[in-house]
């Protein structure tokens, strides 16, 4: 009689203390419209154009942008051509860029209540820009926004060009 009473009592403190929701779905934050992560093809995207900056590969770096996006440089607004072309006067001035190796890089992913969707990738970053025995550490903040295909159709980027442009002379 003993041991069918501590079975009981056992079974019985076994099933108090489950969950009787372990298989109901969790009802979403109505305030949460996005997560960010840390790793994603996006996140590839924009590490491999910093590679083709430095480079100076223009035609590598293209492939990663829409032919419709648009550059929000420093409030400048300027199309993919434009873009290629202020990185094309970089290399004809001498410089050399260096995306310094501690990058802060994250993405995000966002249902916003109207019903649209968006996947940003964003980038806290120093450029190392030199030009003969003269160089200059310049931090950078972009944030780019990729279409459904992975590819930029609108970027953000912030930075200090006064050195850049004691640079280029």
């Amino acid at each position: 009689m003993k041991n069918v009473i501590l079975i009981a009592v056992l079974a019985i403190t076994v099933y108090s203390c489950t969950s009787g929701n372990q298989n109901n779905a969790v009802t979403a934050d109505p305030h949460q419209f996005g997560v960010n992560y840390d790793s994603s093809a996006n996140i590839d995207a924009i590490k491999a154009t910093f590679t083709d900056i430095e480079t100076f590969d223009t035609l590598s770096y293209v492939t990663k942008y829409a032919d419709t996006v648009v550059f929000h440089d420093n409030g400048r607004i300027t199309n993919l051509g434009e873009n290629v072309t202020t990185l094309r006067q970089l290399m004809s001035a001498g410089l050399k860029l260096k995306v310094n190796p501690k990058k802060y890089i994250w993405g995000s992913r966002f249902n916003f209540k109207d019903g649209t969707e968006g996947d940003y990738v964003y980038s806290y970053i120093t450029v190392t820009f030199t030009k003969g025995d003269k160089s200059i550490d310049v931090v950078n903040f972009q944030a780019d926004k990729f279409n459904k295909d992975g590819k930029v159709i609108e970027e953000f980027i912030i930075y200090d060009q006064t050195g850049i442009m004691e640079l280029m002379k």
